[in-house]
């Protein structure tokens, strides 16, 4: 509660102009989680999938990864079509030649119009197998972002109309994760004092579900919070299909004054306040100027529309601009005016470059007055877009390395103002079911402390999380990872370096390690020396590594394989006593093996 409280504070005072934003565009991703239930007809099975989609940058190519298990047949074709949950469509591209086993991994070219579907929810993945030839799973793919939703009430949309000039405007926040919505409703010319705020499933007057409330004035501004757990468990999707209604009744208008549809602003879309708070500098004394910007791109991100209202002042311009949020930056366009007071709308087409400055927080809603010619409020347009990550875990991945064959997919995300960590994983080939599992801060190649426990739920782990905010910049930058245990490996069988990319081989001992054979370790228990010696059917160049029991390495030595029978010493004399496991690893191929777990004594 005390985090979504911050949260309101942030929208409507802040939007996060505290902190840099991070890039977004560059980090478009999307998952789709697998199941009978979602194919038409369902289908009995026990057979469920992960799979992410990774955009390059430059969004001309894709990376998938995925992984497919306790299916009742084997696969016999995964495609990408294009539909609505609960609707068939056409075929957009195939995934079957990137499937290994039970593993999907590779990169595919986008096709034009993959992200303009992928953008409004009309994407879905289907496998068909043997046992089920009309297809056994699918499954629905969904952005990392964030939920806002935009109303603006007018007194001709009251049915029947009111007759009354007043508007308001605002909307609906939702992070990931939360258990709170945060509303906010900016107001003008209304008739008389507020006697109820609430939304309504359908018409209001035309519909029997109870209505929710937004009763909450401060500060001029209808705002407040509104419990998850309080209404129908439903309300966020059905938000998104447009069946909420926004109505305000005041004591001369009894049966609505105002009223206006609740609309989601769209995934990779924008809804931000603008205030005296964010101009720079502040005006003094402080305007009373209040408003909201909501910005929408069109489906294949050529351009964007933006909507803006200004209440309490008389704005002389309304204009967007580019440039930090720290910072004033040169402007793009001025907005006209329209039949509204205080309503301005503008279509325009964006460049590559304008999309990203959109997308990393660097557009800006900028109104002067005649008292304030320099400014008097300003809004840095914030996107539900979150900081989405994409990766694998595995053995080679652990500190030290383990030599299991299990295999996981995962997709994260933590939203803009660094509260709430999401998360979806999938594994398959364990050991036995996890015993353990969690998030924990350190770098590649390290142990760290547990921040998050996971569920432990099979085959799918997925759960949210409330983070420090100090956590956010950590897991950007590479410094978390998540880590599984099983009965036979309580200390870690896989492992993945939360990151955005994949770096598990398809097989885990697919590189030149496999030809290594014959491996014994001695002496053991060891003291002041090791001998280690091994056949290779194979030169190559690697190094031999000890751990110690943390995972921190203790030894490292450069060493050259040859064909055939190989003998190498190792001096442990100023090792202390305590475990260590020795594992071989070939850096360019990203590949280790464990050889033996061994102690010294003295």
């Amino acid at each position: 509660m005390n985090k979504t409280i911050h949260f309101l504070l942030l929208l409507v005072l802040l939007c996060g102009i505290s902190l840099p934003l991070q890039a977004q565009i560059p980090h478009l991703v999307f998952h789709a989680e697998l199941g009978g239930d979602e194919m038409i007809p369902s289908v009995n099975t026990p057979g469920k999938g992960l799979v992410t989609f990774l955009f390059t940058p430059d969004r001309q190519n894709v990376d998938v990864s995925g992984m497919l298990v306790k299916l009742n047949g084997t696969v016999t074709s995964a495609k990408i079509r294009r539909g609505i949950t609960g609707q068939t469509g056409p075929e957009i591209f195939d995934l079957t030649p990137y499937i290994n086993d039970r593993h999907i991994i590779g990169q595919v070219p986008v096709p034009d119009i993959l992200l303009h579907n992928l953008l409004t929810n009309s994407v879905y993945v289907e496998v068909k197998t043997t046992a089920h030839p009309n297809g056994e799973i699918r499954g629905q793919f969904t952005c990392e972002v964030d939920l806002d939703y935009k109303a603006l009430l007018t007194g001709d949309q009251v049915i029947p109309p009111s007759g009354s000039n007043a508007i308001a405007y605002g909307g609906l926040h939702f992070p990931l994760g939360s258990e709170d919505l945060v509303y906010a409703f900016t107001y003008r010319g209304l008739s008389s004092a507020i006697t109820s705020v609430a939304m309504y499933e359908g018409i209001p007057g035309q519909t029997a579900v109870p209505p929710i409330y937004m009763n909450k004035v401060v500060g001029g501004l209808i705002q407040g919070l509104i419990e998850l757990d309080t209404i129908d468990p439903e309300f966020l999707r059905k938000a998104v299909e447009g069946r909420y209604y926004v109505l305000i009744r005041t004591v001369n208008y009894p049966q609505g004054e105002i009223m206006g549809k609740l609309e989601h602003i769209g995934f990779f879309g924008s809804l931000a306040p603008v205030n005296g708070i964010q101009q720079l500098p502040p005006p003094i004394p402080p305007t009373p100027g209040f408003g909201f910007s909501s910005t929408t791109p069109s489906g294949d991100l050529d351009s964007l529309t933006t909507w803006v209202f200004i209440n309490n002042i008389l704005p002389t311009s309304v204009a967007l601009h580019i440039g930090e949020p720290t910072q004033n930056g040169p402007q793009l366009f001025e907005f006209g005016p329209s039949q509204i007071p205080g309503w301005y709308v503008q279509k325009y087409a964006v460049t590559e470059q304008q999309l990203t400055d959109f997308a990393q927080g660097r557009m800006y809603i900028q109104v002067k007055t005649a008292a304030n010619p320099d400014g008097a409020i300003r809004g840095v347009m914030k996107n539900t877009l979150r900081k989405g990550y994409a990766f694998d875990l595995c053995g080679i991945q652990m500190v030290p390395p383990t030599s299991s064959d299990a295999l996981g997919v995962a997709v994260a995300s933590v939203d803009l103002a660094n509260c709430y960590l999401n998360y979806k994983a999938i594994t398959d080939g364990l050991a036995s079911v996890p015993v353990d599992a969690y998030f924990a801060q350190a770098n590649v190649g390290a142990n760290g402390i547990a921040f998050h426990g996971m569920p432990l739920t099979e085959p799918i782990i997925a759960g949210s999380h409330e983070i420090m905010a100090v956590l956010g910049p950590i897991i950007e930058n590479g410094g978390s990872y998540v880590q599984i245990g099983t009965m036979g490996n309580p200390n870690g069988e896989i492992r993945g370096q939360v990151r955005r990319g994949f770096t598990c081989p398809e097989v885990v001992s697919a590189t030149s390690l496999e030809q290594v054979t014959e491996v014994n370790v001695s002496p053991v228990p060891f003291n002041d020396f090791l001998n280690v010696s091994l056949t290779s059917k194979e030169s190559f160049e690697a190094r031999l590594i000890m751990h110690d029991i943390l995972g921190a390495p203790a030894y490292v030595q450069n060493i050259n394989i040859v064909q055939g029978e190989q003998n190498i010493a190792i001096s442990t004399l100023q090792l202390p006593a305590g475990f260590y496991s020795i594992s071989l690893e070939i850096p360019t191929e990203n590949a280790s093996v464990l050889l033996k777990k061994v102690v010294k004594t003295q």
